[in-house]
């Protein structure tokens, strides 16, 4: 009798056993968010001839501990993070923006404007009381301050979008060093056997791509070595252990008509090995970070600077034309900057009116006449900018922020929702049940005993034939 029986328990015993240690491994990391779950396939061993035309079998082995996962569902996933990331992004700087503003009921620039305005009303009808004109001094400096301290926040909002965005392309270079030291490991461990699998390494890498994509709209595939491809405007970031890192620049590329825009220091991104700029179309969390810096929030800023701009013209013009308290004609401007325009980070008041019988209410010279004073509220009604008052100016500019802040965070729960289905599609395939894993675990250990059970026959049966045969 031959011991071919005993070998082919033990490879049983041997399969069953490293099965039972697959199904522990999925056990230990079924709260591992980014583990997906592995099974082994069991295959029979290759034939022997026992001679006269007769072949017997010889056992199983494990062919390959292979990872269960849906390269659609992840694609899709991906595909979708990138446009969750800019919408996230953007969602979360307008309502940044909103605040700035900070338009709530009695609250904010508008109420200062309306301040403002009532002010230069008292003075039309006091136009020699320096109680009015003080009162209208001090909510001149209040609508100044209010402008210039809404200009800093803006300001303040863009420097910190441009260190997020040197956090994020650090983040990027050292997410694609990490992929590509792990296609690395990957091709030593599997050597090119596609039997063998360094699953978790794998695992360690799709979490990588999950984290980029959420940054930037990367494309990714598998080489037959399992090194992993990424690319990015169909150009390479990574291709086994090469990387090609994302670098940055202060020169601000003309977008428009060979416009040059100045720079402030901000940064844009590049390819490291020939500088040519980047685009992201919308896609990706730093995406959203740009496009808010260089469009989003400096479109608001011209917008207010265009109100001030325009109002303080406006009020200049009418101001020299008046006479001050003492019937002189001093032809000086109500608001001035210290540039060559007045904008809303430079407007202040002239600091000769803090001397309140400067200020030109007058038209005729005698104290009591406050038509100057009259003409310039007035302008409160005119539509003088797009066809516009300033108050409707204004409001429709704050009605802007607020439908494009409302369409950001419908887009931001539209996606949300979508990444949650397939994220759950995902989980269904890839992730670890409980119950399938002690289903499993039962399995395999009824299988191992069993072949337990045919070598203590077979060690019976040798006993038998060794120690007993012939007594």
């Amino acid at each position: 009798m031959s011991f071919g029986g005993l070998y082919i328990s033990i490879s049983g015993i041997d399969a069953n056993k490293k099965s039972l240690d697959t199904v522990s491994h999925n056990i230990s990391n079924v709260n591992s968010p980014h583990y997906t779950r592995q099974n082994t396939i069991h295959a029979t061993n290759s034939y022997t001839s026992i001679g006269y035309g007769l072949e017997k079998g010889t056992g199983v082995h494990v062919e390959e501990i292979r990872q269960i996962r849906n390269e659609f569902l992840d694609f899709s996933y991906r595909y979708e993070l990138e446009k969750y990331g800019y919408w996230d992004a953007t969602s979360s700087i307008l309502n940044e923006v909103e605040i700035i503003f900070n338009e709530v009921p009695n609250s904010g620039l508008q109420k200062v404007m309306n301040d403002f305005w009532d002010g230069w009303n008292e003075v039309s009808k006091k136009s020699g009381s320096l109680t009015m004109r003080g009162l209208l001094h001090e909510s001149g400096v209040a609508f100044t301050e209010t402008v210039n301290h809404i200009d800093t926040q803006l300001d303040n909002l863009q420097s910190s979008l441009n260190e997020e965005i040197t956090k994020e392309v650090n983040e990027i270079n050292k997410s694609l060093t990490k992929i590509a030291d792990l296609n690395s490991k990957i091709r030593f461990a599997e050597g090119g056997n596609s039997n063998i699998k360094a699953n978790d390494y794998r695992d360690m890498r799709n979490q990588l791509l999950d984290e980029l994509s959420n940054i930037i709209p990367i494309n990714s595939y598998e080489k037959n070595t399992g090194e992993l491809v990424v690319s990015l405007e169909g150009r390479d970031l990574v291709n086994g252990e090469y990387v090609n890192y994302i670098d940055t620049t202060t020169v601000r590329p003309n977008n428009k008509e060979g416009e040059n825009k100045p720079n402030k220091g901000y940064i844009y991104i590049c390819w490291s090995d020939t500088g040519e700029y980047i685009e992201l179309d919308e896609k990706g969390s730093l995406s959203g970070c740009i496009n808010a810096r260089d469009n989003l929030v400096e479109d608001y800023r011209s917008d207010l600077d265009k109100l001030v701009k325009t109002m303080a013209n406006e009020i200049n013009k009418l101001h020299r034309k008046g006479y001050n308290l003492d019937g002189e004609n001093m032809e000086i401007d109500f608001f001035i900057s210290d540039d060559d325009e007045i904008n809303s980070s430079n407007i202040r008041i002239n600091p000769k009116l803090s001397n309140f019988n400067e200020i030109a209410v007058s038209k005729s010279g005698i104290s009591e006449d406050g038509e100057i004073a009259e003409e310039i509220l007035n302008l409160r009604d005119k539509k003088i900018l797009n066809n516009m008052t300033f108050e409707e100016y204004y409001r429709s500019l704050i009605s802007d922020i607020a439908k494009k802040g409302e369409s950001a965070n419908k887009s931001l729960d539209i996606q949300g929702k979508l990444l949650k289905e397939i994220d759950e599609r995902r989980q269904a395939v890839s992730g670890v049940s409980l119950d399938e894993e002690m289903a499993d675990m039962l399995r395999y250990q009824h299988s191992y005993i069993a072949n337990s059970r045919v070598i203590n026959a077979i060690d019976e049966m040798i006993d038998n034939i060794i120690n007993r045969m012939g007594r």
